[in-house]
């Protein structure tokens, strides 16, 4: 998988904007503040139809513009394939191929992406939220109808929630639309959880290898699916739901649910959460990184596109070389950095430069 052109209009400070990209790595240098950063957004909303930066469409656009237009053209499986997202005021559009998809989940998958942003440091020691996202993100790549089921929970989560703060106005107990809701999202939660649990045990087998290579068989590192239920079965979760009931009401909030999973990440059986140290954390992320581009080419049979966003200074030169090492003419790449001197690896030498200066292609090397 491979993105070979990307077309940009309006988008941040590229104003108009048209760069051919080199089928294995791209190198974006340049200064702070000029635009690095945006290039990599930009492939990444193509991907997933959303930023990773902003949910404020207002942000992406030109000044005194009325919309922004990023076209990306992909291949994909020996197939040539147009992406299209189009922000206003109005809202998105999405397109594929010149016709309009209606549903994300139709939309993501046509372009892979993984991400590795300084950010992604606090996976280890971070709240729950931000491992619960990687786990949707990424799982919503090779599956969409995991996706979909995920929208279709929130959504019920959401009229659960504000349903149970309208008994709780009302002094009422439970009554037949909040049991209906519970079977609702008890139902979508066994395959989300089922989805969610194969997906951490591939994602395991996989970073532990990696870890092994990039931490030099130091220690192990094991990746476990938490959730509260015992069994993933619709039982179990209806029973919880009985029990908690009255609480909710009290609470006005759904106690219990695959909104608070988790991933229980660890090194020789101790929680990473409290003993890694910085370094550790620095090579468990890039092992669970580097992890999800054989898991997702497992699963579809193409490597996705890397992004990686002022990844290498946040590395020691070490790790600087497993990277490079893993992804060396595997994985289309794009990385940016301010200055690449003093990095010497052949995957450096033979990228694509691509100079960055206030939102335009200063110069191509």
């Amino acid at each position: 998988m491979k993105i070979n052109h990307i077309e940009l209009k309006n988008f941040r400070n590229y104003q108009q904007c048209s760069i051919d990209f080199d089928p294995y790595i791209n190198i974006i240098i340049g200064k702070n503040a000029q635009g690095k950063t945006n290039l990599l957004e930009a492939i990444y909303i193509l991907s997933m139809s959303r930023s990773f930066k902003t949910k404020v469409i207002d942000e992406m656009i030109y000044f005194d513009e009325d919309f922004t237009k990023l076209q990306g053209f992909v291949e994909s499986n020996h197939q040539n394939i147009e992406l299209e997202i189009i922000l206003s005021k109005l809202g998105k559009k999405a397109l594929i191929n010149h016709k309009e998809i209606k549903k994300s989940s139709d939309y993501v998958g046509y372009l892979n992406v993984v991400l590795f942003i300084p950010e992604d440091l606090m996976l280890i020691k971070g709240s729950p939220k931000l491992r619960r996202k990687l786990m949707d993100d990424e799982i919503a790549k090779i599956s969409p109808i995991y996706m979909y089921n995920l929208n279709n929970y929130h959504k019920l989560l959401k009229e659960r929630n504000k349903y149970l703060k309208l008994l709780n106005e009302k002094h009422q107990s439970k009554d037949e639309y909040l049991e209906v809701l519970s079977e609702q999202m008890a139902h979508i939660q066994v395959d989300l959880m089922k989805k969610r649990y194969e997906f951490i045990s591939l994602l395991n087998d996989i970073s532990k290898t990696m870890y092994d290579y990039i931490a030099l068989h130091h220690e192990t590192l094991s990746l476990e699916y938490k959730t509260y239920y015992k069994e993933m079965t619709y039982e179990s979760i209806m029973n919880q739901y009985e029990k908690d009931y009255q609480k909710d009401i009290l609470f006005k909030s759904t106690s219990h649910g695959i909104h608070k999973d988790d991933i229980i990440m660890k090194l020789d059986d101790k929680d990473a959460s409290i003993y890694a140290s910085q370094g550790q954390q620095r090579s468990i992320v890039l092992a669970i990184k580097i992890g999800l581009l054989e898991l997702i080419k497992k699963e579809i049979g193409e490597y996705p596109v890397l992004l990686l966003d002022d990844v290498l200074s946040e590395l020691d030169d070490v790790r600087k070389t497993k990277l490079l090492n893993l992804i060396q003419g595997k994985v289309q790449t794009f990385l940016t950095s301010t200055n690449i001197d003093g990095i010497h690896h052949n995957v450096i030498n033979e990228a694509k430069k691509i100079e960055i200066e206030n939102g335009c292609v200063k110069g191509v090397l």
